[in-house]
């Protein structure tokens, strides 16, 4: 009796505790629900709270330009918010409104723009400057707003985004009045240079292009007529053009479909998805501003989807500025930097609390490939008839893309950097849902890179 008793003893203890574990983990579950770090709909809703009474007392952060020009104030707390040159700038810098929140940087650096991380009595928010140039910004949109289409200017040295413009837009300053415009509007809340990738076209030869120098084939002729049959498909050149027996640097210069098509069914799928990986392709990339997202896949391996990739086609999708990217790794002997936009953010005590800075995202391809790509893009211009720019007559090297987007449309593609010989900056641009080839760009290109080598 006296061991059933300790039996019984035994048992009750071990209910006892499963009681007490079972009522601490309700209690965690509640208290989840107010602790920080445990709950992010709690803590959301906190910071909302904490935001909406600092807007009440604190005067908004500016938003300023790498020359110290103001491009979105608030006068007072809770205010209105004024922009300058609004539609060069929405697609980046977003708005603030009292009925529709935050969007754009507005929104990214909300945070900080509403509160400084030092309270001061004159009680201002965190001001946030850009790496981007007013006046160079407002060239771009000016080129582009009669087009669905983006720029994007970068230093090629440091990865500074020097201009990011996007059409269509929209003026900030008039959201409550235009919204309803503003949301039927395609592609106004979109931003074209960043935010939607598209197919690239012959623009991504680039890529190929490192792949089949990395082989060591480029002095290997491929016979063009035309069109290239793989798997039962026939894929043509555009427009059908035939170019006969073609080795690399005229292959690229014309913009060879087959060649390049034929190329990369010889050294097959595994070698062009390792090559694009060093570009990045594929892969979400934080970016110190926004993510920035595209889209590599070679299917099941099926090589017509490899030939289709080959020349920018197949389901390959990316925005203008990774293709500034790819294009700024050429430029920049292999090394592809983090392109940036955060220059500075400055308290309200006036001390700068962050600064941006260059860094290296990784090496695309070897000094010496770099070197072949830039001289051939250097001769695809001048086969462009790009004009010379400045008094001491830069050279611009670039490669054209006219990608089918399968509506009967083109993306018009044109990547490039100057000058030639010393690459200073890269300029790339896109025009979406146009019967224009690639080669149409060209002023658009043309006009800014007068701009900064003048400056």
């Amino acid at each position: 009796m006296k061991k059933m008793s300790l039996l019984k003893r035994a048992q009750l203890l071990q209910s006892i505790s499963l009681v007490c574990v079972i009522l601490m983990i309700v209690s965690l579950v509640r208290i989840s629900a107010v602790l920080p770090g445990v709950s992010k709909e709690a803590d959301q809703k906190k910071k909302a709270a904490r935001n909406a009474s600092y807007e009440k007392e604190y005067v908004r952060g500016s938003i300023l330009d790498r020359n110290g020009n103001v491009l979105a104030f608030s006068d007072k707390a809770g205010g209105t918010r004024t922009y300058t040159a609004p539609r060069s700038f929405a697609g980046v810098i977003g708005y603030w409104s009292k009925i529709y929140g935050t969007y754009g940087l507005e929104d990214t650096f909300n945070d900080e723009l509403v509160h400084s991380s030092s309270l001061t009595e004159n009680k201002r928010g965190t001001d946030i400057s850009l790496t981007l140039d007013l006046d160079l910004q407002k060239k771009a949109y000016k080129a582009i707003r009669k087009m669905e289409a983006s720029l994007v200017v970068l230093d090629v040295k440091t990865g500074q985004i020097l201009a990011l413009a996007s059409s269509p837009s929209y003026d900030a300053g008039r959201l409550e009045e235009d919204w309803d415009i503003i949301n039927a509007t395609e592609g106004a809340l979109l931003a074209n240079a960043y935010k939607n990738p598209v197919v690239p076209g012959s623009v991504f030869k680039l890529v190929t292009s490192t792949e089949i120098l990395e082989a060591g084939i480029e002095d290997e002729e491929v016979d063009d007529q035309g069109s290239y049959k793989v798997n039962g498909q026939t894929i043509r050149n555009y427009n059908g053009k035939a170019y006969g027996r073609i080795s690399f640097e005229d292959a690229f210069i014309k913009s060879s479909n087959v060649y390049f098509m034929d190329r990369a069914v010889k050294l097959g799928g595994e070698s062009l998805e390792a090559t694009a990986k060093r570009f990045l392709l594929g892969q979400d990339i934080p970016l110190d501003f926004t993510m920035l997202r595209s889209s590599f896949s070679l299917g099941s391996g099926e090589d017509n989807v490899l030939a289709s990739t080959a020349f920018g086609q197949g389901e390959t999708m990316l925005t203008p500025l990774h293709m500034a990217m790819i294009t700024q790794s050429v430029a920049n002997d292999g090394e592809m930097l983090e392109p940036y936009m955060i220059l500075k953010k400055t308290n309200g005590k006036g001390k700068d609390t962050y600064t941006g800075q260059t860094r290296l995202l990784g090496r695309t391809m070897s000094e010496m490939i770099a070197y072949r790509l830039k001289d051939v893009m250097t001769k695809a211009g001048e086969a462009y008839e790009l004009s010379l720019i400045g008094e001491k007559e830069y050279r611009i090297a670039a490669k054209t893309g006219t990608a089918q987007r399968g509506d009967g449309t083109n993306n018009a593609w044109m990547v490039s950097f100057a000058p030639a010989d010393d690459p200073r900056y890269v300029v790339v641009a896109c025009r979406l849902k146009t019967d224009k080839i690639g080669k149409s760009m060209a002023p658009v290109i043309e006009e800014l890179y007068s701009w900064l080598l003048r400056q």
